[in-house]
């Protein structure tokens, strides 16, 4: 219970944080990611995802998207995207806990989804980014650079979801209690 006390905490002050900026600069589209602060609460999300799901959130959404940190500041888009490399990491546990297939020992079979869910979601985000900038003629994916950006989001993504492999693979081959064994307890 603490701990969705300090979602809910994080989701008001990241949703006060939005309503100022949005008075502020005179765009209401900001109050956009207030309905997405809202979501966990209304769909009941266990804690420890609803706040990996703030905190990616406000980096990709918020900052990136809306506050425009992805067309001024240069290494924004690298690090959002090794974010999202862990952060599917951690969703492809979630997947295999809930199709009751994870099991401690088979730590190959485990790396090799995490792997590949983590390439298949990446894939699909860049699918999406191309077909949002035709659709709505947007620039999500700088169409200047062409597949030059979206092969580096790619890219930079798989290097995070192996970082988080490693320690996945460590912590379990070594029966070590890291912060991936914690995520995991906690679900």
């Amino acid at each position: 219970m603490k701990s969705n006390k300090i979602n809910v905490f994080l989701a008001f002050i990241l949703g006060f944080v939005v309503v100022f900026l949005s008075l502020l600069k005179k765009d209401i589209t900001l109050l956009l990611f207030c309905l997405y602060l809202v979501l966990p609460f209304v769909f009941k999300i266990k804690p420890v995802i609803t706040l990996i799901y703030l905190i990616f959130g406000f980096i990709a959404i918020f900052l990136g998207l809306q506050i425009h940190l992805y067309k001024t500041t240069s290494w924004f888009d690298i690090f959002s995207h090794f974010i999202w490399g862990i952060v599917s990491g951690l969703l492809a546990l979630i997947v295999l806990l809930k199709l009751k297939v994870f099991d401690k020992k088979n730590i190959i079979f485990t790396a090799l989804f995490i792997f590949v869910f983590s390439l298949a979601t990446s894939g699909l985000w860049e699918v999406a980014e191309f077909t949002i900038d035709n659709i709505f003629n947007q620039d999500m994916q700088r169409m200047a650079t062409g597949v030059n950006d979206t092969m580096k989001d790619i890219i930079i993504a798989l290097f995070g979801n192996i970082t988080f492999i490693f320690f996945y693979c460590f912590e379990y081959r070594e029966n070590k209690n890291g912060l991936i064994k914690k995520f995991m307890d906690s679900l």
